[in-house]
């Protein structure tokens, strides 16, 4: 973590205000200098709280460090997985063993040479419980990953070798169909055993880290942006065409969007603010994106909570009294889709449609008649109604939602709620540790397979901040996950989740959409078939 002295939280604050206001920053394209014609200038939503892969976990960190590190697989902009510094690669025919090869002279951004030891030392580090990843369960399907994670056997015990500087083989418990969408993602990109190992929790200082992917950081000024150089040791660098990458936190979408209309920013975070949303559609037809995304958002129970956890009722009585079609189409009215149920319908192109609350289709009518009445049985009514305080990370859209969510309990139920907005850095700490009552939740796909939210429920799971456990679920889910057969596999995945779907343990709100603007200038950005929004800045050339 980077330290704030009060020096660098004085300029952090002048930062905040030249970005958002400043004339000078608000530049027409036709006034862009010679730096900036050849800099893509990019929102990324928030402050992100690290630049180390391995302790990456949310979409704001995913665009930067995607950019600045690479792995064994690479992705393309439909999320599929291409070969990346590894060129190719086999599989056994019992889909335990990978052998990766290679490219040659794979190089860090300091020209020192990547090797398979590299990759090696960069999975250990992810599973060694000590570096406190969250994404750890990546390579859970890799021998003797779960006794690592739970601290049981040291580190270097991981399926995964270097028999030589130029090979991987990696050792799996049981066929994964997904495995290697798994290593497209960035937790588990190589990093400098080096440099990690010379300057320990520092290495990620702009003075002293060292990337492999095709940008290096070059500034980084708190709350106020990130720059990123080209990385001319990078394997594909002759396929990079943009020189320098610019990020700007904007919380705020309306300073976001001010900026994008004076030519100062070159896209959009994932939202545009929703009270303007058709206006933008009319006036940027063409700069204005719309897609499906395949996310969910929703509310987390506390379920160390004893009114939570001992309350089954209560928590359906709060889940039925919100109205989700009032929500989608008149709170936010981009296209977002009402959600029954704590996985989409189109992950894995809808195979897991059919899962949903079995009230979801009945009128709203009896829907209120039966919260109410669940939230009698529940314990609490007029004359002792709910206390709840909610916590949510600090925007416009999700401000939106939470007022909504507050005021459909209060005229259903009688639900007395205090909203209380946080940084997302503070939410983040107070998922992990449980220190709220109820809190926002959103979980973004990292690859078309239901195992990007099966994880969400499973105990002590790193991602699973409701802090649900049913060891029914866990069951389930272990078998799953060890059975070959794709059809068997399905219908494990779907016993386990309907436990979940009875437990109640989140509250389904939504599904989003991705609201972008991209200028004109910004080309080879494919952006409407990204569906899980994993971008990469290699993939772009800019048109002055």
């Amino acid at each position: 973590m980077r330290k704030q002295t009060k020096q660098t939280l004085a300029l952090t604050a002048i930062s905040i205000v030249l970005i958002s206001c400043s004339p000078q920053k608000q530049q027409n394209n036709s006034e862009l200098n010679q730096t900036d014609k050849n800099t893509l200038r990019v929102d990324i939503g928030s402050e992100i709280p690290t630049f180390d892969p391995v302790l990456a976990e949310d979409g704001y960190t995913y665009r930067v460090i995607n950019d600045m590190y690479a792995g064994l697989i690479d992705f393309d902009q439909s999320n599929r997985p291409i070969p990346g510094m590894a060129q190719s690669w086999e599989i056994s025919k019992d889909g335990l063993t990978y052998t990766f090869h290679l490219r040659n002279n794979l190089k860090f951004s300091d020209g020192s040479p990547i090797s398979a030891n590299d990759f090696v030392f960069s999975w250990q580090r992810l599973v060694n419980p000590q570096t406190g990843s969250s994404y750890s369960f990546l390579l859970k399907d890799v021998n003797n990953a779960p006794d690592i994670i739970a601290g049981k056997k040291p580190s270097n015990t991981l399926g995964i070798f270097a028999p030589d500087s130029h090979t991987v083989v990696v050792k799996l418990s049981h066929p994964c169909n997904a495995f290697l969408s798994y290593l497209t993602l960035p937790n588990v990109f190589v990093v400098s055993q080096k440099v990690v190992s010379t300057y320990g929790e520092s290495w990620t200082e702009p003075q002293n880290i060292v990337t492999s992917g095709a940008y290096i950081l070059k500034e980084h000024v708190l709350n106020g942006y990130i720059l990123v150089n080209k990385n001319h040791n990078y394997y594909a660098e002759k396929n990079v065409a943009i020189d320098n990458v610019k990020y700007f936190p904007f919380v705020d979408t309306n300073a976001s969007l001010s900026n994008y209309k004076t030519g100062a920013l070159d896209t959009t975070w994932q939202n545009v603010p929703i009270d303007q949303y058709k206006g933008l559609k009319a006036t940027y037809p063409d700069q204005l994106h719309t897609f499906k995304w395949e996310r969910i958002d929703y509310l987390n129970f506390n379920m160390n909570l004893p009114k939570y956890a001992n309350n089954l009722k209560l928590r359906e009585a709060l889940t039925l009294a919100i109205d989700r079609d009032s929500l989608t189409n008149l709170v936010l009215g981009a296209g977002q889709t009402p959600l029954y149920s704590v996985v989409t319908p189109t992950i894995e192109n809808g195979k897991y449609a059919e899962i949903k609350y079995p009230w979801s289709n009945i009128s709203r009518d009896k829907q209120i008649a039966m919260a109410k009445e669940l939230y009698q049985a529940a314990g609490y009514n007029s004359n002792n109604p709910l206390t709840v305080s909610i916590k949510y990370q600090t925007n416009d859209l999700t401000k939106k939602v939470m007022l909504a969510v507050m005021s459909m309990w209060q005229n259903v139920l009688g639900v007395k709620v205090t909203l209380v907005n946080e940084d997302l850095k503070v939410l983040n700490q107070d998922w992990k540790t449980a220190n709220f009552d109820m809190a926002q939740g959103r979980w973004g796909a990292d690859y078309n397979s239901i195992t990007t939210y099966t994880p969400l429920f499973v105990c002590d799971n790193g991602n699973n901040r409701s802090h649900y456990c049913n060891n029914n679920y866990d069951t389930l889910i272990n078998q799953a996950e060890a059975t070959a057969n794709p059809d068997q596999q399905m219908q494990l995945y779907k016993k386990a989740l309907a436990i979940v779907m009875g437990d109640y343990p989140i509250i389904p709100l939504f599904q989003p959409t991705h609201q972008r603007l991209v200028n004109l200038r910004v080309h080879g950005y494919d952006i409407n078939s990204n569906y899980l929004d994993n971008v990469q800045t290699k993939w772009f050339t800019l048109v002055n």
